[in-house]
């Protein structure tokens, strides 16, 4: 039976900087502003070639990963029979291996093992389907930008020798030369250079390396490996890359440029520190800790552990744990399954479990810990402490008034929450959707020719080819 999806799970879902639901929206809005601004600046033919660009790319964008991930498991993994579940983080920890293999469920033991047996080729393994999987995403946008190009030339020299055949005949002349409306004098030299120049622009965007501060090579790498937005990181460089190289013009290369900037602010930057800012809000001029997932903040569990003495037991008991080895937590873990921080850490997805999934949604729940995944342990201790926090605001709204309950403490906590997500959300769908196109637009009437210059360089040639003729 497929669960019912809920308020908090709505908001989890798109408060969460790891999932790629709320990168989808914000690039439906971008998408769609970006759209609407080229038929506003350009025609007809700017505004489809722009949606062929902005949909396909979107598509290529969130799907093609996760499809060769998958194509790779089948054809490599299958073969060899790993477990392409299996995390190979669980193996950077000899300790922390040895409590996953001992706790796990039988069903998958065998494959932890065979894949810790097999380390060297295991890893190899899955670190070829990232770069595979990361490349052919990369190669499928620019077989995407070579179709667009081709496609929107030639439509626009479909449309323009049908003008010119109608002009040629209505004059009662074959060969009469073709004059486009705003079409700048000597467009082909013009653009020649203006390609040039750009070219040059572009190849000073090379050689800037992202670096990781105080983070190893392995930890740097696993970064961008398993996590699913910063894989899209490396993705949306080489689009942007192309983008700006493969730009044609001038008009093309500024535009990219605005639009790339502006994405790559709020799709990736701005989002967490927009978050990190309203969470700090909060505690700060409302004494409310929002730190927790949403569904943990709109659970009844936590609200009858806080009406109990139940948190404060769980919160004592994980203490006794928190300042020891990552395998000693993570032993804890598995071995108190109704400790309210384990709970919660498996309601954040932080904790996964041998749940029945189908395209997502969950068929079977189950309380067992996957002990083939990987298990962040500084987020496990960020619940602990987020419920500690909540624990302390509780007493000391509670000391306030003796009409004060936890109820009403609650519901400040979620209110407070849920309108956090949605200004950052918000904000950038604005940003992206809203002020990006429009500064777009602005930059395309304050131009010299705002009219779409890869149709005018096509008309030019065209031009040209018929007055060869001619002569």
């Amino acid at each position: 039976m497929i669960p019912a999806i809920t308020a908090s799970k709505i908001y989890s879902i798109i408060g969460n900087n790891n999932s790629l639901v709320p990168l989808a929206i914000k690039d439906i809005a971008n998408s769609l502003g970006i759209t609407a601004g080229s038929y506003i600046t350009g025609d007809a033919a700017e505004g489809k070639d722009r949606f062929i660009d902005e949909v396909g790319t979107q598509g290529i964008w969130l799907f093609g990963i996760p499809i060769y991930k998958k194509v790779i498991d089948w054809a490599i993994f299958k073969p060899f029979k790993y477990d392409p579940k299996v995390d190979p983080r669980i193996m950077h920890d000899k300790e922390v291996l040895k409590q996953a293999f001992r706790y796990a469920d039988e069903s998958v033991r065998a494959n932890i093992k065979k894949a810790a047996q097999n380390q060297k080729m295991f890893k190899g393994l899955t670190f070829g389907k990232f770069a595979a999987s990361t490349i052919l995403t990369i190669f499928s946008y620019g077989a995407l930008t070579k179709f667009r190009y081709k496609y929107t030339e030639n439509k626009i020299r479909e449309e323009e020798k049908a003008k010119m055949e109608a002009a040629a005949k209505a004059n009662g002349k074959s060969n009469v030369p073709f004059t486009p409306t705003h079409l700048p004098p000597k467009f082909s030299q013009a653009f020649s250079a203006v390609h040039k120049d750009t070219s040059s622009q572009t190849n000073g965007q090379k050689g800037k390396d992202t670096t990781f501060t105080g983070k190893s090579p392995l930890q740097v790498l696993d970064h961008f490996m398993f996590s699913p937005t910063n894989n899209l990181m490396i993705v949306d460089a080489a689009i942007t890359s192309e983008r700006l190289v493969m730009s044609e013009t001038k008009q093309d290369f500024f535009g990219y440029l605005i639009k790339e900037g502006s994405f790559w602010g709020f799709m990736y930057i701005a989002g967490k520190k927009i978050q990190e800012h309203l969470e700090k809000s909060a505690e700060t001029k409302h004494n409310r800790n929002i730190g927790l997932d949403a569904r943990v903040i709109e659970s009844t569990e936590l609200n009858n552990a806080m009406k109990t003495n139940k948190l404060a037991e769980a919160l004592e008991e994980f203490s006794k744990v928190a300042g020891k080895s990552d395998a000693e937590i993570y032993k804890f873990l598995n071995t108190n399954p109704e400790n309210l921080v384990v709970q919660f850490a498996k309601k954040s997805d932080i904790i996964e479990t041998m749940d029945e999934k189908f395209m997502g949604f969950t068929l079977k729940k189950s309380d067992k810990i996957d002990n083939r995944r990987y298990i962040d342990i500084g987020e496990v201790k960020g619940v602990y402490e987020n419920l500690g926090r909540l624990k302390a605001q509780l007493a000391d709204y509670m000391a306030e008034s003796a009409d004060n309950t936890v109820d009403t403490f609650l519901k400040q906590v979620k209110k407070l929450k849920r309108a956090s997500i949605l200004k950052n959300i918000g904000s950038c769908i604005g940003a992206l959707g809203i002020v990006a196109p429009a500064i777009m637009v602005a930059f395309r009437f304050m131009s010299k020719n705002k009219d779409f210059e890869r149709k005018q360089k096509i008309i030019a040639e065209l031009q040209q080819q018929q007055q060869n003729q001619q002569a």
